[in-house]
């Protein structure tokens, strides 16, 4: 599980989560939208209170296309609310985060950061339209976001009609902390921002993810990025200042000082 000190520091304190643990179980982890329980083979994914209701059903619906896809991710039972919570309920994963294996064991970064991208590649060969447009997404969370001033809001919308698109398939938030592991097999998890679009500005969200994580993953990730697709790190970093905006204003105080710099 990620260290609960970087997790409050970075994505927000949980506060008083008994009635959570009571209903769902021991907490296993967290992140900047929500809180993961789990018990019984079953694992509760809590949004945060600052997370919309639709959230969790976008995110029900994703996972059952993701499984119709064939690519490897849990299985979803349904959706609930519970003290004025929406929670997604979904099968849990055995394994560990290739993102703790890193940490715990730098002798297997280049290993496990090679399986990250190795997924992450393949993912980025999968043409979809079903799912909404990046760019679209990102527009609207710059619009709605509470961090942003006005004018800040209008050059990075601004921005967005020069950079490129397609309809390829992107996670949104693909990190080592997001594929979970048991042997040979491993599981992508985490499917709640996924959209289509350019996967270079896919790329740029897990760059920017090991920026903040401060575990000094960022540049190895990208070098290997681009070694397995051929894309460049200019074009990755193309896409940073929207993609920095886009979640500003949904981090931390401390996460957002990270990443103010780069926009």
């Amino acid at each position: 599980m990620t260290d609960q000190t970087n997790v409050n520091s970075l994505f927000g304190e949980i506060g008083d989560d008994k009635a959570f643990r009571e209903r769902y179980g021991e907490q296993i982890g967290a992140g900047m939208a929500a809180v993961i329980y789990a018990r019984d083979g079953v694992a509760a994914k809590v949004f945060r209170d600052n997370q919309p209701p639709r959230q969790a059903f976008q995110e029900a619906y994703t996972m059952a296309v993701i499984n119709e896809l064939g690519i490897p991710a849990p299985k979803v039972y349904g959706v609930e609310t519970f003290s004025n919570r929406t929670v997604l309920l979904m099968d849990l994963v055995k394994g560990i985060s290739l993102l703790d294996v890193m940490i715990k064991d730098r002798s297997k970064v280049a290993e496990c950061m090679d399986t990250v991208v190795k997924l992450q590649a393949a993912l980025h060969q999968v043409k979809f339209t079903d799912f909404r447009p990046l760019k679209m997404m990102q527009q609207g969370m710059i619009t709605v976001s509470p961090g942003l001033s006005p004018e800040e809001k209008e050059r990075l919308i601004g921005m967005l009609p020069s950079l490129p698109d397609d309809t390829i398939l992107c996670h949104g938030d693909f990190h080592g902390g997001n594929i979970l592991c048991d042997g040979d097999s491993c599981m992508i998890i985490d499917w709640a921002e996924v959209s289509c679009g350019c996967p270079a500005a896919d790329a740029c969200r897990s760059y920017m993810d090991y920026y903040i994580a401060r575990q000094g993953l960022e540049d190895l990730y990208l070098d290997k990025y681009c070694a397995a697709t051929g894309r460049t790190r200019d074009e990755v970093l193309t896409w940073l200042p929207v993609v920095a905006g886009s979640v500003y204003g949904y981090l931390s105080p401390e996460a957002q000082k990270i990443v103010r710099p780069l926009f």
